[in-house]
């Protein structure tokens, strides 16, 4: 075997390698089920990637050959280096997170990967076996859901959907549909063949058309909807005989599904699956639906102040906090994504950027037609790239690309652009450079790109890497276990976040985020020294003011830095920092909030009152504005205010809540701190901690009889607290209580 041969083969077994990663999830970093595959693939792809430039300087048969695909994917390469040098933010944009691993660096190996892919896979066997790897892989991740639906693994959301190895639902969706339409491929092609082959190849596809259900995701499953039928339209139009038939039954199967689920969404029969209640509650008023929207609208007002190259790559959390509306308070505070990858790709890389993109779709489509048209391929495999493209697209609609999904597109663009250059009649068959490389500069250029992989692994691969088990290591020194095994560790955990620090990473933002979130939960431990919360208070503080020195634009740290502040009773500070989140994110609740209780601290209990009452008038509907403007109320010795809202909004004037029980107790109120406990009693009988906080209401108001009752019920369901319990009662008949 040549030396060519011999670097060929070491290419395409790490490439089959690839397929696998979707199985790899690594507890120990940061983002388990993000951050250790994509190192993998791209420690991977980075070594290959020098095999590879040293083969196709030797051997111009291995150099990737002209077509419209790979023309589309330079462009598309080309354009995000662009948005990334004139981005908002380029260090971001080059390096993303922890959390999604994308950004231009992430994308360049993207495009490695599908470079070596059409280079080295030579022969339909190679691809046989790519997709061969794949497949096998995607049943054990679907092996691996069965056990979470079986209760034998844990699902990782928390929830009903099943999530696999991916850590999230829409993930492992559109990974499975991905290989729904492979598995068809294969059936396709065993026509004629054994039949409990073909019968084994269509229970595999009923099997993962399951798993795609069980996650619930909506994109998804819309996206095989979607695909199937335009598959079947097309076998409509060009199949003849059995297949054209099946088709047709195929459409009308389809139509009758998606017509009865409309006339029967309302039914106890759909609302008592999860799944189907999902999709019944599909409408304009849904909160998700509506939530999307919005978005969708910040997206495209902020694509117009940047229209050509967008924001740059990973910089949508700056849209968010510049155009951000105040109806999103029903969603989580941060997005990073618009749920839209059409919408992504725009803010991201502008118009250019997003032509780009579609691109690749749009060269796969018309590559599919002229295989079609040429008699390349049949028509049931352009059934299924096209049903699959079309999937995917429709899936994007709605959520945004991860790794597995990238590695699928990437793989299957490399594949076209095989079958269109094997086939001479329709492609020029021409090589990307037909020159010899002399032996000296190849050489030369092999050593240098293998110096610049080696500096590649160890600074962007191993150092993050390091960087993101420090997090974890940190997590488990700074909090406690559940089960009481595991104590806080104040000192080593500080040193793990140092150390993490140390490694200037692109994952330092995350580290500092996370140190900030730290310290929040120490400062509310009551058995952490006031000398332990300074120090960590302070150290978060320090780290989080550098982060907004390098990223100015990174609203997030402010609203750490204000809290921080206000923590370590700096509140001047947090007030001009809460006050600087509102001049870029004016209709940002949070930063209310935040302005607000550093003026309550502070003790300017009229300025928080004002400013409670602007976030209520903003949004009058969000329980949160509507309790602290109460609240506020209350402290404020307004408690007519707290009650007349009150009654708008719930129909009373005393609510069973005990955020306000101080708030009446710091007025002397107590007949109404007595009826907030009252309300909770009454609401969660067997809570111990209720009936305490009544017995000392009790206590307040001078009945005393009434607040042993409550003591004595508080001991009966909770026996540990007997000692404790009969002390208090002692101290009750004897009149030593506080009054």
């Amino acid at each position: 075997m040549s030396n060519n041969k011999i670097i060929s083969w070491i290419i395409k077994v790490g490439l089959l390698i690839i397929p696998v990663l979707p199985l790899v999830v690594i507890t120990s970093l940061y983002f388990p089920f993000i951050t250790g595959r994509n190192f993998i693939f791209r420690i991977i792809v980075e070594i290959l990637f020098v095999l590879w430039v040293w083969l196709m300087m030797k051997d111009i048969s291995y150099r990737p050959r002209s077509s419209v695909i790979l023309y589309s994917a330079i462009a598309w390469i080309a354009v995000l280096f662009l948005a990334t040098v004139f981005s908002v933010s380029p260090y971001k944009s080059f390096w993303s997170s922890f959390e999604r691993m994308e950004g231009f660096w992430g994308y360049w190996h993207y495009f490695m990967y599908f470079l070596m892919l059409i280079s080295v896979f030579k022969k339909e066997k190679d691809w046989h076996t790519f997709f061969g790897v794949s497949l096998v892989t995607s049943l054990v991740i679907g092996l691996y859901s069965v056990m979470q639906m079986l209760g034998f693994l844990d699902i990782h959301q928390g929830d009903d959907r099943i999530d696999a190895t991916m850590g999230n639902a829409t993930y492992l969706a559109i990974y499975i549909v991905f290989h729904i339409f492979l598995l068809a491929w294969l059936f396709f092609r065993s026509e004629g063949k054994n039949i409990f082959l073909r019968l084994g190849l269509f229970v595999l596809i009923l099997f993962e058309s399951f798993i795609v259900y069980k996650t619930a995701t909506r994109g998804a499953i819309l996206g095989l909807i979607t695909g199937l039928f335009v598959g079947s339209i097309i076998n409509v139009i060009y199949s003849k005989g059995l297949t054209r038939k099946l088709a047709l039954g195929g459409l009308g199967a389809i139509i009758f599904l998606v017509i009865g689920f409309i006339t029967v969404k309302d039914t106890s029969f759909v609302r008592s699956s999860d799944v189907l209640t999902r999709f019944a509650s599909i409408s304009f008023s849904e909160t998700t639906t509506q939530s999307r929207f919005i978005i969708w609208d910040m997206a495209y007002q902020a694509w117009k102040e940047k229209p050509i190259l967008g924001w740059g790559p990973e910089n949508f959390v700056y849209v968010f906090s510049k155009y951000y509306k105040s109806e999103l308070w029903r969603q989580e505070p941060w997005f990073d994504r618009a749920h839209n990858v059409f919408l992504d790709w725009l803010i991201s890389t502008g118009v250019v950027g997003l032509l780009a993109y579609l691109s690749m779709f749009a060269t796969a489509v018309i590559t599919v037609w002229k295989l079609f048209k040429s008699r390349k391929i049949t028509v049931k495999l352009a059934t299924v790239i096209l049903g699959m493209l079309v999937a995917y697209f429709v899936h994007n609609m709605f959520v945004f690309d991860n790794f597995t999904s990238y590695m699928i597109f990437f793989a299957v663009l490399a594949y076209l652009h095989y079958l269109y250059t094997r086939s001479e009649s329709i492609s020029d068959n021409r090589s990307l450079g037909t020159e010899d490389v002399p032996e000296v500069a190849r050489f030369a250029i092999t050593i240098i790109t293998g110096i610049a992989v080696a500096f590649s692994l160890y600074w962007f691969n191993v150092k993050p890497i390091l960087a993101s088990q420090s997090i974890i290591d940190s997590l488990q020194l700074l909090t406690y276990s559940r089960d009481g095994s595991r104590t806080r560790d104040l000192d080593m955990g500080v040193k793990a976040i140092e150390r993490g620090l140390e490694y200037n990473t692109f994952g330092t933002q995350e580290i500092r985020e996370q140190l900030a979130l730290y310290s929040e939960k120490i400062n509310a431990d009551p058995a952490t020294s006031a000398e332990d919360k300074k120090k960590i208070t302070e150290f978060a503080l320090e780290q989080m003011k550098i982060q907004t020195e390098n990223f100015p634009y990174d609203v997030r740290a402010l609203a750490f830095i204000s809290t921080l502040y206000s923590t370590a009773g700096d509140y001047a500070n947090s007030i001009l920092t809460a006050k600087k989140g509102l001049e870029v994110s004016l209709n940002r609740q949070q930063f209310y909030f935040l302005l607000a209780e550093a003026y309550f601290k502070a003790g300017e209990e009229n300025l928080a009152l004002d400013t409670l009452k602007t976030v209520y008038e903003i949004v009058p509907e969000y329980p949160d504005a509507i309790n602290n403007y109460a609240i506020m109320s209350i402290f404020a010795g307004k408690p007519e205010i707290a009650e007349a809202l009150l009654k708008k909004h719930f129909g009373t004037e005393v609510v069973g809540d005990p955020k306000y029980v101080n708030a009446y107790a710091a007025i002397g109120d107590f007949k109404k701190v007595t009826i907030i406990w009252e309300k909770l009693v009454e609401n969660t009988p067997s809570n111990p901690q209720y009936r305490l906080g009544l017995a000392s209401a009790y206590v307040k108001t001078f009945q005393d009889k009434k607040a042993i009752e409550q003591l004595e019920k508080a001991i009966e369901i909770s026996p540990s607290f007997k000692n404790q319990g009969e002390i208090y009662i002692q101290q009750i008949k004897a009149g030593k209580l506080k009054r």
